[in-house]
């Protein structure tokens, strides 16, 4: 009898085994099964996220200029040769716009680029040599899961309270908008027209704004191929 039951405590362990083994190898499963979704909602989140914040800098920015405690304003997106983008916000105080306003000779009157030009005599800066102010009213952003389209270059883009002083430089010479997306490539893939090459494409946004620092920003619709109002 004893010997019977030492047999049954035998199988039932090892029946519990095997179950564990086949609960293990059944969660091995769905866990490879279910990464491929987590993966996506992961990256697809970070850009998102990027494209808020980048937005709000812009948003921010442009509400100091409006309530005068700068005249003249400018955002930085430098994309690095490293794989980062770094964006920054700039303010000038109006008692230096008045200077350089009253100067005719000074290139910034004339020339758009100059004005706007990445050297410029800031009051303050979100980031300088790769410090970052501890002022509330400039900011900086560094991310290294996003994309934009162009690669180891900057854009600029300059704002005043009115629209009079508005100009754009380097990448955005001629651009009132720039893309953001995932990191596939060394840059977002877009058309001129800024409509991806690939319609089928996730995680694309696009940042747009007007003379007089009204901020947008879009998603990619693959399903509608359109950009959607965020």
């Amino acid at each position: 009898m004893g010997k019977l039951i030492q047999v049954q405590e035998k199988n039932i362990k090892g029946f519990n085994l095997i179950e564990l083994l086949v609960v293990i190898a059944i969660i091995s499963v769905i866990s490879a099964a279910a990464y491929p979704n987590f993966s996506s909602w992961k990256k697809a989140r970070e850009v998102r996220g990027a494209a808020i914040e980048i937005k709000s800098l812009f948003t921010n920015i442009n509400s100091q200029v409006q309530r005068g405690l700068y005249g003249f304003v400018q955002v930085e997106v430098t994309a690095t040769e490293d794989g980062e983008v770094v964006v920054i916000s700039k303010g000038m105080k109006l008692s230096n716009l008045a200077q350089k306003i009253n100067y005719s000779e000074d290139a910034w009157n004339v020339d758009q680029t100059s004005r706007c030009a990445l050297v410029q005599d800031w009051d303050d800066k979100g980031m300088d040599e790769g410090i970052k102010s501890n002022k509330l009213e400039v900011s900086s952003l560094q991310f290294d899961d996003i994309a934009v389209n162009f690669e180891d270059k900057s854009g600029t883009v300059c704002f005043s309270k009115d629209g009079s002083w508005y100009s754009t430089a380097e990448e955005f010479e001629s651009s009132g908008a720039f893309y953001i997306c995932e990191v596939k490539e060394i840059k977002c893939d877009v058309k001129e027209d800024g409509d991806p090459n690939d319609l089928n494409q996730d995680n694309l946004f696009a940042l747009n704004w007007s003379r007089f620092g009204n901020i947008t920003l879009e998603k990619w619709s693959k399903s509608k191929s359109e950009w959607i109002l965020q």
